[in-house]
């Protein structure tokens, strides 16, 4: 008896296994949309595309290797996004943290993968994975990198690499502060309670990494090289 989900057909070509990889990307990315990359388990990501867990594991290895190879596009992605918006005309201060807060707001799975990468996804996966992430997170920091030097000349690359790295691991917190599992939402909903999720909830978030990028530009102007 086949152990694959009803509808399922073995990938037996190379064009047919990329569609399979791309179909369980593609599911792995709806459901941590939905319901948060930490929320979602190897057997929802299998259901979903309609195989067997089994089945799945000839494609990918572990559920944290489908999480960085969706981190390997993300990366890949935001840093075309933001060069083309930093290269697309003059730029003072006030445009570059308009972009680069943008960039992080406008994509909610990146947000929640900057978090979960180093915590979580690097821990259970081949070697290979782990390069492949972390050469697509290298490119493409440096990448923009390079458009903020170009957009902030006054500012050393150094410090634009450092401004990038800073900003990245403050959103990562301030999305998941915006961003509360239900329960954590339903506790701040109870009556009299004195805790609320104030300028942390989503309609926060984007000021709060614009005034984080702010500050910290202020303190590299500061301090110099």
């Amino acid at each position: 008896m086949s152990t694959e989900g009803a509808g399922f057909l073995r990938a037996r070509r190379p064009e047919q296994k990329r569609l399979r990889e791309a179909s369980i990307l593609d599911a792995a990315r709806e459901l941590a949309l939905r319901d948060g990359v930490g929320s979602v388990s190897l057997a929802a990501i299998a259901a979903d595309v309609g195989m067997h867990k089994s089945a799945l594991l000839k494609y990918f290895g572990t559920r944290e290797e489908i999480f960085l190879r969706l981190a390997e596009t993300e990366w890949n992605e935001w840093a075309v996004a933001t060069v083309a918006e930093l290269d697309a005309a003059p730029s003072d201060e006030d445009r570059v943290v308009d972009v680069l807060t943008r960039s992080l707001a406008d994509r909610p799975l990146f947000c929640q993968l900057l978090i979960h990468a180093s915590l979580t996804l690097e821990r259970n996966v081949s070697l290979d994975a782990v390069r492949r992430s972390k050469v697509a997170a290298t490119g493409a920091a440096g990448a923009v990198s390079d458009a903020l030097h170009r957009a902030l000349p006054g500012l050393s690359r150094d410090n634009c690499f450092e401004l990038l790295g800073a900003t990245g691991l403050v959103s990562a917190g301030l999305w998941q502060m915006a961003h509360p599992p239900p329960v954590v939402v339903a506790l701040y909903a109870e009556p009299g309670l004195s805790i609320s999720l104030g300028e942390h909830s989503s309609a926060g978030f984007a000021a709060s990494v614009a005034r984080f990028i702010r500050v910290y530009l202020t303190g590299l102007r500061r301090t110099g090289d």
